[in-house]
């Protein structure tokens, strides 16, 4: 989990907890009961408890990003979570073990220096994230010392300081070196490398090689493609763009054809419906003509604000198609001055390859494609492509994708990255399993009921 989303939990659980009731607070002879011991390393309740709410903490927030709400109080949910925090803590003994057995636990000066300097950044992080999560609208607007004093005050609450980041930074540093030190014989032969960049081939080949639409989609999300069907060409473009009140026009005219078409098929669902009644399909035929009426009127005035939006935006249009011709070369600073397309801006994934198309693809808006396709020759420039919606098309034929398979030389380092990665994750999992099978570890489990 990445440093943001930890401090996230972090900064929650002080709320959370208030409000929801996972451990009843024991006496203090129950909370030290011991139920996990290695050698003289102890684990009592109180730290198992404290664990299992962290872990907790974590679900709540990760089910959070996603849109899923979480029961905090569901018995399976709290046994998922303890038993996770059984697991960590159990590694957590071992890997302090294994890094002070080591000696991996003596941290230079310098790296020292990189943990001081990772805890100031994380309490600076935490500063900004109270201030926007936890401070009122009076709060906020505080300067100076005020201000400082109010975020100070939440940080004293919520139990987190420098200190406290410096244990965490020196602890993930401590980890990062056991990891380095169990992988440290890892490779990715030249043979492996070979071997999966033929499997991703295949696998491609098989995807995509009658479907060049579905490439083309997953060229767009930034997928990394090896094999590449025929008949897939690049093009780049300028947008002019609706002014914003004609672009508002358009969108409202659009909201009322959505409308309309709405009553036209709920009209028609009710008299296509054998079970309704002889008087609820008489009125849905008086729905019906009054929806169809007003789906015509709807699309009238679309057309008329559409009409009226290119209008507005033709003397832009012929302006950059002028440029061109008097200019083929000036294409890249048109892009950039005259330009209302995102994905051509400087930095987008597409700004300097294009997009990627093909005959019959989804995704886009078809008079986008068929005037793309269109264009004979590479160089070749469209005229001005009225859109759907929008705006003018100007598109350029900027090349082709060759079919086949991707040149294994452009990937090969990708690849074997991928996979002494995976393999690096595996054979330290592994390790660690195996330390802690060989640490005899002794539980009492039973306790935590």
């Amino acid at each position: 989990m990445k440093k943001i989303a930890l401090l996230a939990v972090l900064l929650a659980a002080v709320l959370l907890l208030s409000s929801c009731n996972l451990v009843v607070k024991d006496e203090a002879v129950d909370a030290a009961t011991v139920i996990l011991k290695m050698g003289d390393t102890e684990v009592t309740k109180a730290q198992v408890q404290d664990a299992t709410q962290d872990q907790l903490l974590q679900m709540y927030q990760y089910y959070g990003m996603l849109g899923h709400q979480v029961d905090m109080k569901d018995p399976a949910v709290i046994a998922d979570a303890q038993n996770a925090a059984v697991t960590a803590l159990k590694q957590d003994m071992v890997l302090r073990a294994k890094a002070a057995e080591l000696g991996l636990d003596q941290l230079t000066e310098e790296e020292l220096a990189k943990v001081q300097e990772a805890a100031e950044a994380d309490v600076e992080t935490s500063k900004t994230y109270i201030k926007a999560s936890y401070l009122t609208e009076e709060q906020q607007a505080l300067e100076g010392e005020e201000l400082d004093a109010a975020i100070q005050e939440q940080l004293d609450l919520l139990g987190i300081s420098a200190d406290s980041y410096i244990v965490r930074e020196k602890d993930q540093l401590i980890d990062q070196k056991v990891y380095d030190y169990a992988v440290k014989d890892v490779e990715v032969t030249d043979e492996e490398v070979k071997a999966d960049y033929d499997a991703k081939v295949a696998a491609d080949e098989e995807k995509y090689k009658e479907n060049a639409s579905a490439w083309t989609s997953a060229d767009r999300s930034g997928s990394t493609l090896y094999y590449a069907p025929a008949g897939i060409r690049r093009v780049r473009q300028i947008l002019v763009k609706f002014g914003d009140e004609d672009q508002a026009a358009v969108d409202e005219a659009n909201a009322k054809v959505t409308e309309a078409t709405g009553k036209v098929t709920a009209a028609q669902k009710t008299l296509d419906d054998e079970s309704a009644s002889e008087e609820d399909k008489a009125k849905a035929q008086e729905d019906l003509a009054a929806a169809e009426a007003e789906l015509e009127a709807a699309g009238e005035a679309l057309k008329a604000a559409s009409d009226a939006a290119y209008a507005n935006i033709d003397e832009d249009a012929d302006a950059v198609l002028a440029a061109l011709a008097e200019n083929p070369d000036s294409w890249d600073d048109l892009v950039k001055e005259k330009n209302g397309d995102p994905g051509m801006k400087e930095g987008a994934p597409n700004a300097e390859r294009g997009y990627s198309v093909c005959e019959g693809m989804s995704g886009f808006d078809s008079a986008f494609v068929d005037a793309a396709m269109a264009l004979s020759s590479v160089g070749d420039v469209s005229g001005k492509i009225r859109g759907a919606s929008g705006g003018y098309y100007i598109i350029k034929y900027v090349g082709d994708v060759a079919e086949g398979s991707v040149d294994y030389d452009s990937v090969k380092d990708k690849i074997h990255e991928t996979l002494l990665a995976d393999k690096k994750d595996t054979v330290y999992t592994e390790t660690l399993n195996a330390w802690i099978e060989e640490a005899g570890i002794k539980e009492d489990l039973g306790a935590l009921k």
